[in-house]
């Protein structure tokens, strides 16, 4: 019986656990630590959800729990760790499981500040256990078919990547906890660094110098209370983003829900931008262009995905649409692959649970390294950078 720990019992990171059920290994959730772990305990005993979080009495039967997680690893024989704090914390935690040399599963983005970056670096040098970062992307079934036809060569060498990432739920971003932005990052390290990372994998380069900009031009710019709720704000039934308005005008749920959570997106100390660009140039002179934007709304929604660009032919991909074109350059021949099934992440959570599961039983090695991480947040924390300072720079360790 494998026995896990978490740090941090976030939505995510509860429904990740759980989720590994599937595959018929057996485990348990040994240990939890959170700052919020009386409730979480008592949820458990009375099997009812709390915070949004997936609760599973039958694998927290036996669970200790924690306040701090120094306490639980100290206390607790694992198996392997898994963490899904808040962003800021996710270097921090991740060094403390580092001492202890456990299997590791950890959310993106592995870190948000350039000090964040070096310290995981240096912790993580040589590290004996496999280490599962979330990244789905590079797992699903979409990425994995469109890497084996890049190796195949049917389209000969990469050569030009363009990528775009239209958010049609971007709205979490602006009126929820990922408002803060010291805990956050920004919106590179919150959606970019997913596909900086899938662009990395297929291409098999690394970045060399970015070039990026960003834009608050919806969001963030009122004169409004930063912990205004919805529910409380004079103009509810006139803003567009109300749940009155989700439900009566865009037609969003099955009726209006003045919850205790949402507040108001239009707070001028709300930081996040809500678009941005990116120019990337790989260490072989390739070029990437990405773009993303979290104000898309109704048909113009539902776009992440890219174009890798061969001079044999190009291929373009799509999560939304589940489908691999590939177009041949020097021949009249254009195949469409389609792909079913409708599962978290398009299949690539399934797959990181499997190689978590694999990490702690057999210390497999994890096809989402920490390595892979590092350089994505890393190539996000200069994105930023350049954005703020409108220069390029060269995607180093500090």
């Amino acid at each position: 019986m494998l026995r896990v720990g978490i740090i941090g019992f976030g939505g995510r990171i509860s429904g990740m656990a759980v989720s590994m059920k599937v595959f018929g290994i057996p485990y348990k959730i040994a240990a939890i630590a959170d700052p919020a772990w009386e409730e979480i305990e008592k949820a458990v005993k009375e099997k009812k959800q709390i915070f949004r979080k997936t609760i599973d009495p039958e694998l927290m039967q036996e669970t200790k729990y924690f306040s701090c997680a120094d306490e639980m690893l100290d206390s607790v024989e694992l198996d392997g760790v898994m963490i899904g704090t808040r962003c800021h914390l996710h270097t921090e935690m991740a060094c403390k499981v580092a001492k202890r040399k456990l299997p590791l599963f950890l959310e993106k983005p592995v870190a948000i500040t350039f000090e964040q970056i070096k310290m995981l670096d240096k912790a993580f040098q040589n590290y004996p256990a496999p280490t599962v970062v979330s990244f789905p992307l590079r797992l699903s079934p979409m990425v994995q078919k469109v890497k084996q036809i890049i190796d195949s060569g049917r389209i000969g060498d990469v050569e030009h990547v363009v990528a775009w990432n239209d958010v049609p739920y971007g709205s979490v971003y602006f009126n929820n906890w990922y408002r803060n932005y010291h805990e956050v990052g920004g919106l590179f390290l919150q959606k970019a660094t997913h596909d900086f990372d899938y662009i990395f994998y297929l291409t098999g380069r690394k970045p060399k110098i970015v070039a990026a900009m960003n834009s608050q031009r919806i969001y963030g710019k009122r004169d409004k209370p930063f912990e205004l709720l919805c529910k409380d704000c004079d103009e509810k039934m006139e803003c567009i983003e109300s749940p009155f308005n989700l439900f009566y005008k865009r037609f969003m749920g099955e009726k209006v829900d003045w919850n205790d959570w949402q507040k108001c997106m239009f707070s001028k100390e709300i930081k996040n931008e809500d678009s941005g660009n990116a120019l990337i140039e790989l260490d072989n002179g390739v070029q990437v262009s990405y773009s993303q934007n979290f104000f898309v709304r109704n048909q113009a929604v539902g776009r992440r995905g890219a174009r890798l660009y061969g001079y044999k032919g190009t291929i373009d991909f799509d999560w939304y649409r589940n489908t691999v074109i590939i177009y041949d350059h020097f021949t009249p021949v254009v195949e469409k692959i389609e792909f079913t099934g409708n599962l978290p992440h398009a299949g690539g959570d399934r797959e990181l649970a499997y190689d978590f599961l694999m990490a702690m039983k057999e210390k497999r090695t994890s096809r989402s390294p920490i390595e892979a991480g590092i350089i994505s947040a890393l190539t996000c924390l200069w994105a930023r950078e350049s954005a703020e300072k409108r220069q390029f720079f060269e995607v180093k360790m500090p």
